[in-house]
């Protein structure tokens, strides 16, 4: 079954060691990971709390002061650090029993990581992401707004390897961000497949037949 109305919606992009400009540079990586860690939404922010650490750490750290010193120092010619986004859509995630959705998020974030750089021929980078809950935007037709589990991925820009670190570009050109979609469905359909059934299946095919086809971030959420 092909299925023509996007399931999960990824994106990346980089932050530059050289300032351009608002939101760039080092100044720009350390606002964003701040931002990152103390909000869920635009308007709602959390207590600034030493211990208030919200990251999973996979190498790059548990807080934004320390993952900014990390992507320092693992940066390369081009790239301060990698940003990304793994938002599944929030009607299938609905579809998951409560309890579940959260790790389910945060596993489906690890399997997308780690296949990708792996599809690519890289090492995994030191990377550390955090999970945030928020609601859709509210719709015109009066829909009511659910649940938007998303996680926030703040990778190094260079890789391990055996002689030296390999700088990490992605490309749109090179079909980059097409294997990064690839990568982020196969696994989420796996999980729904192994979570709920294929009931999921029957549902976005329905869907498809009567709504466009969507795979841009704005429709979730406006960044």
């Amino acid at each position: 079954m092909r299925l023509s109305k996007a399931i999960i919606v990824v994106d990346f992009a980089y932050k530059s060691p050289k300032r351009k400009g608002r939101g760039t540079g080092h100044k720009g990586l350390r606002s964003t990971l701040k931002y990152l860690q103390y909000r869920d939404n635009r308007t709602e922010h959390l207590a600034q709390m030493q211990n208030n650490e919200r990251w999973r750490d996979l190498g790059l750290g548990t807080h934004y002061r320390e993952i900014f010193e990390n992507c320092n120092h693992l940066q390369s010619k081009h790239v301060l650090a990698w940003t990304w986004v793994v938002s599944p859509a929030p009607d299938l995630i609905a579809l998951v029993p409560e309890k579940k959705r959260s790790q389910l998020v945060c596993d489906l974030t690890e399997r997308v990581v780690e296949d990708y750089y792996t599809e690519r021929g890289f090492d995994l980078p030191e990377y550390s992401y955090v999970l945030h809950d928020r609601l859709t935007t509210p719709k015109e037709d009066g829909e009511e707004p659910i649940q938007h589990l998303h996680t926030h991925v703040v990778l190094s820009g260079t890789v391990p390897s055996v002689a030296e670190r390999l700088p990490v570009y992605n490309n749109k050109e090179r079909g980059h961000d097409a294997l990064f979609r690839q990568v982020a469905s196969r696994h989420f359909a796996e999980m729904l497949d192994d979570n709920i059934g294929p009931e999921w299946r029957r549902k976005r095919e329905e869907e498809s037949e009567i709504a466009p086809n969507t795979n841009d971030l704005e429709a979730w959420f406006p960044r």
